[in-house]
């Protein structure tokens, strides 16, 4: 009956251990060289910032950045995956802040990564800012208005190969529209600090205005009229 028993409980475990790795393809076991700078938006080192790889949301090596800001790693890669490089983002989550003080950074090298050395130079955390917009109803006018708001994740992705172009794109949208019956409404995000927030709007139809609304900490309290 023991007998029995190991073997069912053998094979569990080995059904277990596929099923958690099934789609990463690291048979060759091949290794790659990681390793950078992280500093903040002043050019000052940042310590123990958190550096992993992952493929197929599975971590494949980690580091932490040391007093002077410098990191170097050996990591596994994945054959036949997109591998993705982490800074200041979480283990346990894949998308969550792994230091909220900073923003993250995520390199994507888009398709199945052939290079053993990834050298990302010096890489820029800024830190969290918050975008806070209110939307004032002016009692009397008959304005119908419609705005979209676009600004840029504190996560932001980037190719493996940036090569030192760290630009962070406007990589999140939100539309929508109101009548003169509508309720004051105050929006607040959480983007980049020192990024930009791109309001566009348009009242009865009319041409599109945009406005620029910086991201700052403590927030800018950018009052709208319509």
């Amino acid at each position: 009956m023991k007998h029995h028993f190991f073997k069912i409980f053998s094979l569990s475990v080995l059904l277990l251990a596929i099923g958690c790795t099934e789609k990463l393809d690291i048979s060759s076991n091949e290794r790659l060289l990681v390793k950078g700078k992280v500093v903040d938006q002043n050019g000052s080192p940042l310590q123990n910032i958190y550096i992993r790889t992952s493929a197929v949301y599975k971590t494949l090596a980690s580091a932490k950045s040391d007093a002077v800001g410098n990191f170097e790693f050996t990591s596994l890669n994945a054959n036949d995956n997109p591998l993705f490089v982490n800074v200041n983002i979480a283990e346990e989550f894949g998308s969550e802040i792994d230091n909220p003080d900073y923003s993250s950074k995520v390199y994507s090298s888009g398709v199945a990564n052939r290079d053993l050395l990834l050298d990302l130079g010096t890489i820029t955390l800024n830190g969290v800012g918050t975008l806070s917009l209110f939307l004032k109803n002016v009692a009397g006018d008959d304005n119908f208005l419609e705005y979209t708001l676009s600004y840029t994740s504190n996560i932001c992705k980037l190719p493996l190969n940036a090569n030192g172009n760290d630009f962070c794109e406007l990589d999140q949208t939100e539309s929508n529209s109101f009548d003169p019956t509508s309720e004051n409404r105050t929006i607040n995000r959480e983007s980049i600090l020192g990024s930009f927030a791109i309001f566009e709007y348009k009242f009865n139809n009319g041409p599109t205005q945009t406005i620029e609304i910086p991201v700052t900490n403590p927030p800018t309290n950018y009052v709208f009229e319509y």
